[in-house]
């Protein structure tokens, strides 16, 4: 896989955590075949108004999505960019498997039609995957240790009030 990351902040040190990050969400999810043929650019744009978005850029000469972008607010915290690329990489899996076609409309070759965002089968998948790439990184990066909010995913549980306001 080619990977570029456009606007990373705090580049010196957190750049190597969101290559990675991509590099191992995208090593759990595709083949290595299929990661011998997509490209992925990371674009952090603080205009969004989400945590982030995935596309298609270009395809391949058999119309295969081949080139890819992920555009990620850069104001969410390390935590929730590192969350939201796992988010991201499972719609990109999507794509480049065929599951999901460019224009949001068929989900593995079946037409969709959806009230709402959160019904979406693809958004169903990807929130549902999500969870278990992310642990599985912060195990693999030990991420309790570098940043502020993250825990390790085998810690025992410390027993705390439900919160009420």
């Amino acid at each position: 896989m080619q990977l570029s990351i456009v606007g990373c902040p705090d580049k010196k040190l957190f750049r190597p955590y969101v290559k990675r990050a991509v590099i191992f969400y995208a090593e759990q999810l595709m083949s290595p075949r299929m990661l011998e043929n997509i490209f992925v650019r990371i674009k952090f744009n603080k205009k969004l108004d989400a945590h982030g978005y995935a596309s298609v850029t270009e395809f391949s000469p058999s119309n295969k999505p081949r080139q890819f972008e992920i555009e990620i607010h850069p104001g969410i915290g390390a935590k929730e960019i590192l969350k939201t690329l796992a988010h991201e990489m499972v719609h990109i899996k999507q794509y480049a498997i065929g599951d999901m076609n460019v224009s949001c409309t068929r989900w593995k070759g079946s037409r969709v039609e959806t009230p709402d965002y959160w019904t979406e089968p693809w958004e169903i998948e990807a929130y549902g995957t999500q969870p278990g790439l992310w642990n599985k990184f912060v195990k693999e990066e030990k991420l309790w240790e570098v940043f502020s909010r993250v825990d390790d995913p085998d810690s025992p549980i410390i027993s705390e009030p439900l919160g009420w306001k």
